[in-house]
């Protein structure tokens, strides 16, 4: 099953002029002097017809951040991620490749405490529409190849489910995550016993009494 976006307005995707790569820059650099900006959303929308037209790869490079990059307690740090991909029409299929990058936090199943990490992965995925009939290629739009659901499945399907500080890692701090149930005082089970539990305590020494009659 596929798994299935913030768009801050200070990143854009640019494209140079006389390039077919697209490049994220942010807004607060001046790009080149002719170049379009576009938002991160639709540059991780790759229009089919200019694909086919290509002879060569799309380049998708730059950072781009997505929303709800989050598997249980451990979730990618700003939603940000790093791409350098290339996209690929071969027939009626794309073909998206290369590297996604990028950092999470989580909290350690033993300790407790903050721990963190880099996902940095190696894709490869196809693209193709409904009559294909390859029910591991991600759908093909009408018009445009999306890569944003490649990226975020890929993402997520990387990101440690109990991540752990390391293998030396001792469990919690005592001071910090008692584990005594009654503390050092010397209660016993008896004496925490809910007191509701008496009544049928009578009741069984009235059925059973002590002489055995």
């Amino acid at each position: 099953m596929r798994l299935r976006r913030r768009v801050p307005s200070m990143l854009h995707m640019t494209q140079p002029n006389g390039q077919g790569g697209l490049v994220a820059r942010r807004s607060s650099i001046r790009t080149p002097s002719g170049t379009k900006a576009v938002a991160v959303a639709d540059g991780l929308r790759l229009p089919l017809a200019a694909l086919r037209r290509r002879a060569e790869p799309r380049s998708v490079v730059g950072d781009v951040v997505l929303d709800d990059l989050r598997v249980g307690e451990v979730l990618v740090v700003d939603g940000q991620v790093s791409l350098n991909l290339e996209a690929e029409a071969r027939g009626s299929e794309v073909v998206v490749a290369g590297t996604v990058r990028a950092n999470w936090v989580g909290t350690c199943r033993r300790c407790l405490e903050e721990v963190g990490g880099e996902v940095d992965l190696t894709i490869r995925e196809v693209m193709a529409d409904g009559s294909v009939g390859d029910g591991d290629a991600y759908a093909l739009g009408v018009d445009e190849a999306d890569v944003e659901p490649v990226i975020r499945d890929a993402v997520l399907l990387a990101l440690p489910l109990s991540p752990l500080c390391g293998e030396e890692c001792d469990g919690p701090d005592p001071e910090r995550f008692p584990t005594g149930l009654f503390g050092d005082g010397g209660s016993s089970v008896a004496e925490e016993r809910d007191p509701r539990w008496a009544v049928l305590d009578v009741l069984r020494e009235s059925d059973f009494p002590a002489d055995g009659s």
